[in-house]
């Protein structure tokens, strides 16, 4: 009897493990910012921007979603001409669901001094992302390794350094 409610937890917990990651928000937080919760519903709202790019399997797919540039000014944060000072001594923090995190120096993001877009996806050559990879991965065209391309992103947090 004990054997079969063990299975029983084991399965109820692998249920809502599951559910969660399909109920997955972004949160963008930092130092003097409000944080904000996005849903996939918002996120699907704004500005889509489509990147292509070599993946793990060593082909390119077409990866759309939102530019990191976009969620931030979403959340309030001031990029360009006017917060370059701010912006190179910022870095971004990535979490994942399993609580993987990768950085980025901030003016990696900032097209004011970036070459490249990255993006938070939510599609890969057309369709939603599979689930052990989404709703929302990290995309960096040009890496030459993936330890970046954060999967089941579940927040970002700009963190700025002492500037002293």
């Amino acid at each position: 009897m004990k054997r079969i409610y063990l299975i029983a937890s084991v399965f109820i917990g692998c249920v809502l493990i599951g559910l969660q990651s399909n109920a997955q928000t972004i949160t963008i937080s930092g130092v003097g910012i409000q944080p904000l919760v996005l849903t996939k519903s918002m996120f699907q709202e704004m500005k889509q921007a489509v990147v292509m790019a070599k993946a793990h399997d060593e082909k390119v797919h077409r990866y759309s979603g939102v530019t990191i540039a976009d969620l931030l000014t979403k959340a309030g944060i001031i990029l360009g001409d006017t917060a370059k000072r701010k912006t190179i001594v910022s870095c971004l923090v990535v979490t994942a669901a399993d609580n993987y995190k990768a950085i980025y120096a901030l003016p990696e993001v900032d097209p004011l001094f970036a070459n490249r877009t990255i993006i938070v996806a939510d599609r890969a050559d057309k369709k939603p992302l599979p689930e052990d990879v989404g709703p929302f991965q990290i995309i960096v065209p040009g890496e030459k390794k993936h330890a970046r391309w954060v999967r089941q992103v579940t927040a970002l947090e700009v963190v700025v350094l002492n500037s002293k």
